[in-house]
């Protein structure tokens, strides 16, 4: 495990009309292959709080997303989220707030699991270099149709600088992140 920041400060961008959070990454275990497990920690709405993300190994990058031709890699479960204890509490309460819903309480721990597409970058080169990805909540969902779960945020892994970045794609998918949260509350 190797410590990245020290800073503690989660950033809060609203300015583009979205909920875009820059989160210091506390501690980082690399295992080869692009796998990783990261703990990114700050103080969220003056609450300590923290989110654990786990990329399997193997994802693979796309080097053209706009040839239909060339089939995109996508990693199903390629991304979790896990949010436990009080800091991961404090997380997914946060969303709520940011998005200015009534809070409600939480069952945890709270696991979530993406499909990934890779954006930009290497995802075996995580540890040295910044990558972008596309992640797909889908759970709920089918070939036909978006369940009430479904979502779609980017996940800006950066650890050279120490920072993860989760942004969100669309405010149409607020429902689907909360109803996610709320599927696993008490």
């Amino acid at each position: 495990m190797r410590k990245i920041v020290t800073t503690t400060n989660i950033q809060i961008d609203t300015s583009d009309g979205f909920v875009n959070l820059r989160i210091p990454v506390l501690n980082a275990q690399l295992f080869g292959k692009g796998e990783a497990s990261l703990l990114a920690s700050g103080s969220l709405l003056g609450q300590s709080a923290a989110i654990e993300i786990h990329i399997e190994p193997g994802l693979k990058p796309n080097n053209d997303l706009f040839n239909e031709k060339i089939p995109i890699n996508a990693g199903f479960d390629g991304i979790q989220f896990l949010f436990q204890g009080n800091q991961g509490h404090h997380f997914a309460e946060g969303f709520f707030d940011l998005y200015q819903i009534s809070r409600r309480e939480l069952s945890l721990p709270i696991k979530m699991s993406f499909t990934a597409v890779a954006l930009y970058g290497e995802p075996a080169n995580i540890a040295t270099e910044f990558v972008k990805f596309k992640l797909f909540h889908d759970e709920g969902s089918t070939d036909e149709e978006e369940g009430p779960d479904y979502f779609e945020m980017f996940l800006n892994i950066d650890l050279p600088s120490g920072y993860i970045e989760l942004n969100e794609k669309d405010t149409e998918f607020r429902s689907g992140v909360l109803f996610s949260l709320a599927s696993q509350f008490m």
